[in-house]
């Protein structure tokens, strides 16, 4: 089979995996957006903004869902809740740590009730004081007023508040909303409250992470603009790593897969029609390993973060890299990944066509002179071989023509 030959059969595959595992049906997208209007923002949100003590500009729509990137289910979404303030009543002070700065609130903002007495505002503070009070008053208020069929519970976690939408008579949850405080300083730059986690910092209670969601929502929420199968290649990935159950791959959260991804499409900006998804599969299967080997993925906006430096042991990182490339070399785990049936061998079709053929051992695929045989790799051969090996003990008891006999006629059916 030619290259051609191979990525369109690949593509195919990838296409019927995608079908069967990756896509989100219109239906269930539509019901995701409504539950958001009518439960978060129409309600919780709107109940935010009437009774907080702090202005709320808006909010911005990010995560897989508003990039075209979710995947099996259309289960939760990201929302960036943006405070309004006065023209540099909020200003940003740059740090030694790339994507972290101190934000300093003016003396006469109500932020300095959340600063400390230099005006740097407390992450936590804010967070705790503020958002996560606000947004569980809003979700009682929707529980004890509400006539739906569906209620709302709050969790905590990192920077978010999330709010879980439940069916009332199963307590199912139906979707997951993230709610993310931020501040807006600049046109572009946005700061969230999520903690910086390691040791070497004066004061890190103080640090707010710079967020680059609205830019990379910006760059993959269109990046099919040739009507391309960009999208498409990443659900399947993203799809494949979920499922790497018993492999160190599953580690590899969806933002380390959009990061590569943002690399590939950017090193590779042309020829993505919809027959190139097996070449492009490939492809970016090892941009990725090679990110693995050398122990290196750049965050894409700040190229001096390693992000798998930052998540993963060298042994991790080691262990992902060997998945990988036992997934790009082997046709066979790929197509099991894919769920594809394998090709049939001859003994195979010899015994779907007659039941018995098993009874009697037959010779291993290979015979040579110098070694008895070569033990085929598939599971079935070598329990063949195993049977044969058996028989050829029994041969040698026999008697000289009797032997010579047998391995003149193995040597004709091998």
């Amino acid at each position: 089979m030619s290259f051609w030959e191979e990525e369109e059969t690949l593509t195919r595959k990838l296409r019927t995996y995608s079908v069967k595992n990756v896509k989100i049906t219109e239906a269930d997208m539509v019901r995701a957006k409504k539950l958001i209007k009518d439960c978060i923002e129409d309600r919780v949100m709107k109940y935010c903004q009437q009774h907080s003590p702090l202005p709320i500009l808006r909010l911005e729509y990010t995560g897989s869902v508003y990039e075209g990137l979710k995947t099996e289910a259309a289960d939760e979404a990201d929302i960036m809740v943006v405070l309004k303030t006065a023209r540099q009543e909020v200003a940003p002070e740059n740090t030694e740590i790339p994507g972290y700065a101190r934000l300093k609130a003016r003396d006469n903002s109500k932020l300095r009730h959340y600063a400390s007495s230099a005006g740097y505002i407390f992450p936590e503070r804010l967070r705790n004081g503020w958002f996560n009070s606000l947004v569980a008053r809003a979700v009682d208020d929707f529980n004890n007023s509400s006539t739906s069929d569906v209620h709302l519970g709050v969790r905590y976690h990192g920077p978010a508040t999330q709010i879980d939408i439940r069916e009332k008579t199963t307590n199912e949850i139906l979707l997951s909303t993230d709610l993310v405080p931020c501040f807006q300083t600049g046109p572009d730059d946005y700061f969230v409250p999520k903690s910086y986690t390691f040791k070497g910092f004066s004061h890190p209670e103080l640090l707010w992470r710079q967020s680059f969601s609205l830019k990379e929502k910006a760059i993959l929420q269109h990046m099919d603009f040739d009507q391309g199968c960009r999208h498409e290649l990443l659900r399947v990935v993203k799809t494949i790593v979920n499922k790497e159950e018993r492999s160190s791959l599953r580690l590899l959260r969806s933002y380390h897969l959009k990061t590569a991804f943002m690399h590939y499409i950017k090193e590779n900006p042309a020829n993505w029609d919809n027959n190139s998804l097996g070449r492009h599969f490939y492809g970016f299967l090892q941009r990725l390993k090679i990110s693995l080997a050398v122990k290196n993925l750049p965050h894409y906006w700040l190229p001096r973060v390693n992000l798998l430096e930052e998540d993963f042991s060298p042994v991790v990182i080691h262990q992902m890299e060997n998945r990988l490339e036992n997934i790009l070399t082997s046709k066979d785990k790929l197509n099991q990944i894919l769920g594809c049936k394998m090709p049939q061998t001859e003994t195979q079709i010899q015994k779907r066509r007659n039941p018995n053929v098993l009874n009697e051992p037959s010779p291993p695929a290979h015979f040579s002179g110098r070694s008895r045989f070569v033990v085929p790799r598939d599971s079935y051969s070598r329990r063949n071989a195993q049977q044969w090996t058996s028989a050829s003990r029994t041969d040698r008891s026999q008697n000289a023509e009797v032997k010579l006999r047998t391995r003149f006629h193995l040597l004709r059916r091998g």
